[in-house]
């Protein structure tokens, strides 16, 4: 369970989730240059140092070292008029019909991905007259995400009992891959140890597994490192 305040210091949202036995905390949002590879500025880390202290008991102090890593990114948005800040700009998305009849939606984000679908169906409908040759409405809020139709939460305990997994790996896999998992799990060599049997962690701490890397690269086309560890799954 996470938690999100609206109400921070300066009026932008902040949130903290569990995470691998760690917290991510964040967030910020600030006008940037566009670059290749953005980096978080340590100010910015500092203001959430600053707000996730009052959270705390006063007894604990929240240093700079304690941060194990930081990371950042660019979102281009859609220039509203209404808008008076970057942080109105990120939560919105946009319809547009152009002259031309070219209809547009743009801004938003992946969590919204289905009002977006919506909006935008529901605004062609409308717009080219298509009401007639319309059986039902959107249909988007019923359809299944990738890997939804055969999980369960009990999952875990097949890919355990099948490919001798340690138990924090299959559920990992099965809370992150649904019934892909099986797929994830038939590429994995064989740890020659009598347990687990299946299953090499690509780092001790965590519970990602050799296999995964092999998904990525057979399921969803990474080319590079940086493609499986930012990009992918």
């Amino acid at each position: 369970m996470g938690l999100l305040d609206p109400s921070t210091s300066d009026g932008r949202v902040i949130f903290f989730l569990p995470w691998q036995g760690n917290t991510i905390a964040g967030t910020t949002d600030t006008p940037a240059n566009v670059e290749r590879n953005p980096v978080a500025p340590e100010e910015e880390i500092r203001w959430v140092l600053e707000e996730v202290r009052r959270y705390l008991s006063p007894d604990i102090k929240v240093r700079r070292g304690d941060v194990l890593s930081a990371w950042s990114g660019l979102r281009p948005l859609v220039r509203d008029p209404k808008a008076s800040s970057t942080e109105g700009l990120v939560r919105n998305h946009m319809v547009h019909l152009g002259k031309s009849g070219l209809l547009t939606i743009a801004g938003g984000k992946w969590t919204t991905y289905r009002e977006m679908a919506k909006e935008t169906v529901d605004k062609a409908v409308e717009a080219f007259g298509l009401g007639g040759r319309v059986k039902s409405g959107c249909v988007t809020e019923n359809l299944r995400l990738v890997g939804s139709d055969g999980w369960s939460r009990n999952m875990f305990i097949g890919l355990i009992q099948r490919y001798g997994l340690e138990t924090d790996v299959a559920k990992h896999l099965s809370e992150n891959y649904g019934d892909r998992a099986w797929t994830v799990c038939s590429l994995a060599e064989p740890t020659g140890k009598t347990w687990p049997i299946h299953g090499t962690r690509l780092s001790g701490q965590y519970p990602f597994i050799d296999a995964e890397v092999r998904y990525a690269v057979t399921h969803e086309y990474a080319l590079t490192a940086i493609d499986v560890l930012a990009r992918r799954t």
